[in-house]
This record gives C-alpha cells, sequence and structure tokens, in this order.
C-alpha cells in the first residue's frame, strides 16, 4: 500500500512539473534570424509599403496561454539598404506603432536598437504588456516581440524568449 502511495506521490510531482513551454530554435527570414520559440509557431506573410517601398513583412509567432511571442521580419529592398536615414526612419516607426497601438505617448527618445522596451496599455479591457526589441541591420528590420496580460505576465520566459532572438550580420 505504501508503494501505491509513493508512486501516486511522484505521479502528481511530475504533473505538476510538466512543461508549458516546450523550447525550439526556429529558423525565420529563411535563416536571417534564428529564435528560440516556446513552442511550434506559424507563420504568415503580408506586403507593407513605407515611403514609397514596398516590403514584405513576416510574422512568427505562438501563443502560450494568453501571451504571445513573436518575431517579426522585414528583408529590405535595395533603396533602403543604401539609404541609412530611410532605414533608420522605418525602424522607428515601427517602434512608434508600437506605443502608439497600446494608447502610449511615444517616449522622446526611443529604445536603442536591440534594447529591450516595455509598452503596458489597454489596447481592449484588461491591463496587457508588451516586451520588445527591434533590430535594424543593412539588410532587415527584425523584432521580438510578447505580448500577455501584466497579471501573468510570464517575465522569466519572456526575457528567455528575447535573449534567444539571433539577426544574421
Amino acid at each position: 500500500m505504501r508503494r501505491i502511495g509513493l508512486v501516486f506521490l511522484l505521479s502528481c510531482l511530475l504533473a505538476a512539473c510538466s512543461p508549458q513551454y516546450n523550447w525550439r530554435s526556429v529558423s525565420v527570414g529563411d535563416g536571417a534570424v534564428t529564435a528560440f520559440f516556446p513552442d511550434k509557431p506559424q507563420s504568415e506573410v503580408r506586403s507593407m509599403s513605407f515611403d514609397g517601398h514596398e516590403l514584405s513583412f513576416s510574422m512568427t509567432s505562438v501563443a502560450v496561454g494568453d501571451t504571445l511571442f513573436a518575431v517579426a521580419y522585414a528583408p529590405l529592398p535595395e533603396a533602403m539598404r543604401n539609404d541609412t536615414d530611410l532605414r533608420q526612419r522605418f525602424a522607428h516607426s515601427v517602434m512608434v506603432s508600437l506605443y502608439e497601438n497600446f494608447g502610449q505617448a511615444v517616449p522622446e527618445g526611443l529604445p536603442a536598437f536591440g534594447k529591450r522596451f516595455i509598452v503596458e496599455g489597454t489596447p481592449q479591457n484588461e491591463p496587457v504588456r508588451l516586451q520588445a526589441s527591434v533590430w535594424l541591420t543593412e539588410h532587415m528590420l527584425a523584432e521580438g516581440l510578447i505580448m500577455g496580460p501584466v497579471s501573468a505576465f510570464p517575465q522569466a520566459e519572456a526575457d528567455e524568449f528575447l535573449q534567444g532572438i539571433k539577426p544574421a550580420e
């Protein structure tokens, strides 16, 4: 009887420790970015225009519970690659849109490329946190985004996700 109780106790402990996150390395944008996702992601691509230039913007994402983990990637057209000012304006407009989508004032000094930042707001009814980082190279723009309820934001997993994003140079 004691053995059955021990097996039951160990089974309960193992069930309680079952991982909600199943981390895996994923290549995004044909290898332009490598990311460490907490589950199997899905990708979608859409076209967008910036200052007369057409871009292909892909989003690779996965939801774990109420939290979304995503990497966005946009290869830059030749004209943008040759224009540092245009590239930076594009990247800044992406950052600005993150603040605006949360109904927040855009800070005077936007975060440096590759640095993490947090935006909180109520784009719907519940307070939501967005933790993000935006990378800009001569050839592409990449974003790492984690969005979830403020009350249950998985900070350790968000840190792990952002640390695992590696844009190719």
